[in-house]
């Protein structure tokens, strides 16, 4: 049985995720309020499995819109910059550039979502009391599922902002598989334009991630079985010439899975099997000619049901 995960999927598939991911622009802080209200700095660690990364985060708003910029401060060098909906990461070790689209996403980074009605027909959600994250006072709630295709969310919301400043992913034994937490916080009137400035890029290759949505009838795929709650959220043709690259993004408004559909089914670089990496659970095989990976921060069984099930629409 092969075992290994490609790893462009792995991170495309977390550059996607709404949720708690591993991939750092996803993971800084904030609600959706708190993004259009409030200017902030501050450093988190983002611990998954054993590998902790640290980031310094700058947050701000003007006339212009929404600024955010990350920079890595262990580890490989990387930056992100985001303007609004458009953001881009760079890579000097690589001279890379990306460039992508956040399309209805409200930030780069995961937020208390906003649907928690919805949300109790899955989850258990509760108050934990008070608690305080970067000398800061911060309201606890846990959101725990009711069913075994999920995993546990807890969140420190800072009192007097509304920023995330503390997440636990939690599985079946509420033990964390991963974490970010803010080390330093502090909320500013207003950030320094400086913070958002780009450095220079001359040599750099530029890569725009984004590729044209399609709707589910125009991709020609489907999941028959999909666990509880969880639905269709995006579509999008990622092929280049004669090979074939879908994609196809499930949520329940908390938990992300994304399908993959790729041109061969007898690549050595394509997974067979189950695979996990730290919260991240793949599962891959092939169908009808063309190779099925499935992928997302939830159970293994939730994955394997998915590509279980996924099929041509006939």
């Amino acid at each position: 049985m092969k075992t290994g995960v490609s790893v462009s999927l792995i991170i495309t598939a977390l550059s996607l995720a709404p949720a708690l991911a591993a991939n750092v622009p996803e993971i800084v802080s904030g609600l959706s309020a708190a993004d259009k209200r409030h200017n902030y700095e501050g450093t988190f660690v983002l611990r998954k499995s054993d590998k902790m990364t640290t980031m310094r985060v700058v947050h701000g708003f003007d006339q212009r819109g929404v600024w955010e910029s990350m920079e890595a401060l262990n580890g490989e060098a990387r930056k992100i910059v985001r303007h609004n909906n458009e953001v881009l990461s760079i890579y000097p070790n690589h001279k890379l550039v990306t460039i992508s689209k956040m399309g209805d996403k409200p930030g780069i980074h995961p937020i208390l979502p906003e649907n928690l009605d919805n949300l109790r027909n899955y989850y258990t959600i509760e108050p934990l009391g008070k608690d305080r994250i970067a000398g800061r006072e911060t309201s606890v709630l846990d959101l725990q599922p009711k069913d075994k295709f999920r995993y546990g969310y807890r969140y420190w919301l800072d009192t007097d902002t509304g920023v995330l400043l503390k997440c636990d992913l939690l599985d079946e034994n509420e033990k964390i598989i991963e974490q970010m937490m803010y080390t330093s916080f502090r909320d500013h009137s207003e950030v320094p334009a400086t913070a958002f400035n780009i450095p220079e890029l001359d040599g750099y290759a530029r890569k725009r991630l984004n590729k044209k949505s399609e709707t589910p009838a125009a991709i020609g795929w489907r999941v028959t079985d999909l666990p509880p709650g969880f639905m269709l959220t995006q579509s999008s043709d990622r092929s280049e010439g004669p090979n074939k690259s879908l994609h196809m993004m499930y949520s329940d408004g908390l938990a992300s899975v994304s399908v993959f559909i790729e041109s061969g089914e007898n690549s050595p670089h394509y997974l067979e099997g189950a695979s996990t990496m730290g919260a991240l659970n793949a599962y891959g095989k092939p169908v009808d000619g063309v190779h099925v990976t499935v992928m997302g921060e939830v159970p293994e069984q939730t994955v394997a049901r998915i590509a279980h099930s996924t099929e041509p629409q006939q």
